[in-house]
């Protein structure tokens, strides 16, 4: 189990660390909403937005997983311990 929560965990940092990457590759002159815009910067403002969305999502998730982690390799100590 410790083995498979450590591979998620790589996963999903890495996961948002590919998302980022991609949002700054492909959408790096997104800016927020302007008036008057057209439909084409429309979307790419929103598919950046999703991207960056999911990036910090996987990031939160990955951070969560580690205290997850941390926790099962304490109680696994503190149980060896008694």
């Amino acid at each position: 189990m410790t083995r498979t929560l450590v591979v998620i965990i790589l996963a999903t940092a890495i996961l948002a660390v590919v998302f980022y990457a991609l949002c700054q590759v492909f959408f790096p002159d997104v800016l927020p909403y302007a008036v008057g815009e057209s439909e084409a910067v429309s979307w790419q403002r929103q598919i950046a937005f999703l991207l960056k969305a999911l990036a910090w999502i996987s990031a939160e998730l990955s951070g969560l997983l580690m205290i997850v982690l941390a926790a099962r390799v304490w109680k696994q100590r503190s149980v060896r311990a008694s």
